[in-house]
């Protein structure tokens, strides 16, 4: 058509096409490469990482607004740090941690806040007895659990409600928050099987909800130069195979090869693993269609919403206060602080967050007004002092377009049960990572090079 400008689009060949750069597809690719492998890495973002990211303070001060944090049990993790040359250091948790509840602040040490014995009693019977079904949920298939078809049927949050479960009302709001926490959505909008699917892959390292809701476990350690820095040197080692800023529109599939198209490269490959959030591998097109089962999963795992704001000060203040940084909120929009502090202690940086309903009301907010009601939270724990930031930074993943939410998808009711046959198996060519599917450390950084190397173990064993 006259004044129209056709972009000539690339072929290029492989022997496995990898789709999303973040851990799950770069550990894919690693593994492949590293097996004499060919690959191509195709990622719509115009940086690689996926849900771990290195931005810049108002301050020039260079922070990780995504996943952060190492801890017990990741090993995966800690050996790439080492593979890749970076150092990690132990998270600061020296000091109090606050607990404020009713307009209060109550200072405390250890795993749980002293909230009175009735309170701190139904916590500890209900954490028990979710431990004590996660264990009943087998790793590989939850859908099989003997009780699946009940529990799937039924939210967390309606398990959290019943008087049964959770007698205190003090209890009840602080095992609603954590949850809150965990999954970046409501408890009522998470399949009570789903929460045990989580719960389980962490009960190598401790009793599964506790070992994610205990920082000392799963926030123990820094990055130098922040998690996403791990990602960036994985990829600079794959090279030319990573094209950036080309998200893949549509798969096609045949018993020969796959071709897998983005707007300015097609790849032909033997294989393809898809290594992105269930939600974004539901927006590419699929020829032959996927089987049922595996397009309406992928519409059944959403991410949640979370805002993360991190502010910076010339030195962590309330660490002079005999603050740890960690504080948790359940009655605030800004539920979870906790010190994201460099070494050696400058600039001194503190993390929040907002979850769920309370980050998309926060979202709809002008961003001055935005600020103001953030700032005014965290001076209500910390002090005058922590309106004066030298650098501040919001990132609201819910707005990023190959997110759309964060910090993983959570299952909704009946979604295992019926479509969870789905969630690792291939469709012919096509392989699925990510760490909504891994078995163990799920939702994690160290799930997603797990499900990643995964996928790679399984082209390699088809040849």
């Amino acid at each position: 058509m006259p004044g129209v400008t056709e972009v000539a689009v690339q072929r290029v060949r492989a022997d496995v096409c990898v789709v999303g750069a973040g851990f799950a597809g770069l550990a894919a690719a690693r593994q492949l490469v590293r097996s004499g492998r060919e690959v191509v890495v195709l990622e719509a973002r115009d940086r690689v990482g996926g849900r771990v990211w290195n931005r810049e303070a108002s301050d020039g001060t260079v922070v990780s607004v995504g996943g952060t944090w190492l801890g017990k049990g990741q090993e995966r993790m800690f050996q790439l740090a080492r593979e890749v040359g970076l150092e990690v250091y132990p998270q600061y948790d020296d000091g109090d941690q606050l607990l404020r509840l009713d307009g209060l602040n109550h200072r405390y040490r250890g795993r749980i806040p002293r909230v009175g014995t009735p309170a701190t009693a139904s916590m500890g019977l209900a954490m028990a007895r979710l431990e004590l079904m996660a264990r009943r949920v087998p790793r590989d298939a939850p859908w099989r659990a003997g009780q699946a078809r009940s529990w799937d049927a039924r939210t967390l949050g309606q398990w959290l409600a019943s008087p049964l479960n959770v007698p205190s009302g003090t209890a009840h709001t602080l095992l609603r928050a954590a949850m809150n926490l965990l999954f970046c959505a409501d408890p009522g909008e998470v399949s009570l099987l789903g929460a045990l699917v989580l719960a389980r892959g962490g009960d190598g390292c401790g009793s599964g909800f506790g070992y994610y809701m205990d920082s000392r476990r799963t926030e123990s350690h820094l990055v130098d130069g922040g998690a996403p820095e791990i990602a960036r040197r994985m990829a600079e080692d794959l090279g030319q195979a990573v094209h950036l800023a080309s998200p893949v529109r549509r798969i096609t599939q045949n018993g020969i090869h796959v071709e897998v198209a983005s707007e300015a490269l097609t790849v032909v490959a033997r294989r393809v693993i898809v290594a992105t959030p269930p939600v974004m591998a539901g927006r590419i097109a699929f020829e032959p269609a996927l089987p049922a089962s595996c397009g309406h999963l992928h519409q059944r795992v959403p991410p949640g919403a979370v805002i993360r704001v991190n502010t910076v000060y010339p030195h962590p203040f309330w660490r002079d206060e005999g603050l740890s940084g960690q504080t948790l909120a359940p009655e605030s929009p800004v539920s979870v602080t906790i010190d994201q502090t460099p070494r050696p202690a400058r600039p001194g940086v503190l993390s929040s967050y907002a979850f769920g309903t309370a980050a998309l009301h926060l979202g709809r907010l002008e961003p001055k007004e935005r600020r103001e009601v953030w700032l005014d939270e965290l001076a209500g724990r910390f002090g005058p002092q922590a309106r004066r930031t030298a650098g501040y930074l919001e990132t609201d993943w819910s707005t990023e377009p190959w997110s759309l939410g964060g910090m993983i998808g959570h299952f909704t009711p009946g979604a295992l049960t019926t479509y969870g046959t789905a969630l690792r198996e291939p469709v012919g060519r096509i392989h699925w990572a990510s760490t909504e599917s891994a078995t163990r450390m799920h939702g994690l950084m160290e799930g997603a090079v797990r499900s990643g190397e995964r996928a790679a173990g399984e082209v390699l064993a088809a040849g």
